[in-house]
């Protein structure tokens, strides 16, 4: 089992929040993992956990993050933040333990193991109030905005008014062809949307590559790079803009660019995966860039679509080896085909309109028709079809708390984004109604369906 906590680029986020029952641990202990997380750059220790783990198993899974399986023994430290419980069966097991004593990291160590690795995090005593701290520092999800600039020096006028440059700064944005995305949008604001880390390529499938002396390959590997150079994805996939360097595949490595890309990214940039869970512009609105087809941003998607599938096939692959594969990523997955159970007692909207839950502060918060799908990502999958109500916290204003929030006010900092105008319907007493609070985009803390009594 080869299961990182945090996955990249388009890997973000199931939320199976320990907030709505935790997991269950197999006494079964084989052994432990220690090393450092390539990602969070700081000390884990996993332990397998189940009859069903073997030491071969448990092996290649250590030696995927670089450390010794030690056997036996606990994961063992004075003082922890919590740990990740990663899944695979009832008694296969991985309990990812956090060492710390800042009870600022809190909240950013749930957030990496839920809404990033897919796990359930179970607090230690040190967090148990982490949601009462706000770290200041700690990133959170910036909504894309449309920057309109004027060109570059050298560079055309643009096709929006006055000639300027209009660009939305989202991950699934794309600036106008030809251009670059950085020039255009705030990558600052990107890396908020999705985790991003400097993690190195897989090694190349061929070195050097043959392909690179045939001038018309060589033309349209420089076609597919101008595609990639206008779209949000340079944030994390191009080494001279990115903070620490590439996440996995990257547009400045030397020789051919995209054997950087694993087989599995080959899939997901020419849409063989189905990858619409991370949301799109249409391309009216996205500088004529289409991302319903495929996993990059493109003008012409029949023509990405055809370079990707002679990648795979270039590997011994085809696009028929994905064709059974649920959507990607398996987190956004999950929770799309979450289904709410009944609120507990105390949680929903209650007669004089104040609205409880539980999980702690709240960045977002959506009363649904019952039935209504579940809120995913902006810009298209955050307002399902049957939402009544939506209030946004302001990134930079505090969460909100349970129960001092009533339903179609507007509190200080935050904003209704749903209706556009007006207030929201009344609600119908003896209906049944769905109750979706987030700490943050994909965080979700409570999600119910209640029966209102008014």
């Amino acid at each position: 089992m080869r299961r990182p906590l945090l996955v990249l680029v388009a890997l973000s986020a199931l939320s199976a929040c320990n907030r709505e029952g935790d997991p269950t641990i197999p006494e079964t202990l084989l052994g432990t993992c220690t090393y450092v997380n390539r990602f969070s750059d700081a000390q884990e220790c996993r332990e397998y956990r189940g009859v069903e783990w073997g030491e071969e198993a448990a092996r290649a899974d250590c030696s995927d993050w670089g450390g010794s399986l030690e056997m036996p023994g606990a994961c063992e430290y004075p003082s922890i933040l919590g740990a990740c419980v990663l899944t695979e069966g009832a008694e296969q097991v991985i309990r990812v333990v956090v060492p710390g004593e800042d009870p600022s990291k809190c909240r950013s160590s749930e957030r990496g193991c839920e809404l990033f690795g897919g796990g359930i995090f179970v607090p230690s005593p040190l967090c148990g109030g982490a949601d009462d701290y706000i770290n200041e520092d700690e990133s959170v999800f910036q909504p894309p905005v449309l920057e309109c600039r004027d060109p570059i020096e050298g560079e055309p006028p643009g096709q929006s008014e006055g000639g300027k440059v209009c660009t939305w700064s989202m991950i699934s944005g794309s600036t106008e062809e030809g251009r670059h995305f950085n020039d255009y949008a705030s990558c600052e604001r990107v890396l908020t949307q999705r985790p991003y880390a400097a993690v190195p390529p897989p090694a190349p499938p061929v070195d050097p590559d043959p392909r690179m002396d045939d001038p018309t390959y060589v033309a349209e590997l420089e076609w597919v790079k101008t595609q990639v150079e206008a779209s949000a994805c340079v944030c994390c996939h191009q080494t001279s803009i990115t903070p620490e360097g590439a996440s996995v595949w990257d547009i400045d490595a030397p020789g051919n660019w995209v054997n950087t890309f694993s087989p599995y990214g080959l899939a997901f940039a020419g849409g063989f995966l189905d990858s619409s869970l991370l949301g799109a512009y249409p391309p009216e609105e996205n500088n004529g860039f289409d991302r319903d087809h495929t996993g990059i941003p493109t003008t012409d998607p029949d023509r990405l679509i055809a370079f990707f599938a002679a990648e795979l096939a270039f590997r011994g692959f085809t696009p028929d080896d994905w064709a059974d594969a649920d959507p990607t990523p398996a987190p956004f997955y999950q929770q799309s085909i979450y289904v709410p159970g009944a609120c507990e007692e105390g949680e929903g909207v209650a007669a004089d309109g104040s609205v409880s839950w539980s999980g702690g502060g709240a960045r977002y918060v959506y009363v649904l028709e019952a039935g209504s799908e579940n809120p995913m990502v902006p810009p298209n999958l955050d307002r399902p079809a049957g939402t009544l109500w939506k209030l946004d916290v302001a990134p930079e204003s505090s969460p909100l708390r349970s129960g001092e929030l009533r339903y179609g006010e507007v509190p200080e900092g935050s904003a209704q984004a749903l209706p556009l105008e007006g207030a929201p319907p009344a609600l119908v007493d003896g209906r049944d109604y769905y109750l979706y609070v987030s700490a943050d985009v994909m965080i979700p803390i409570t999600r119910c369906t209640f029966t209102y009594r008014g």
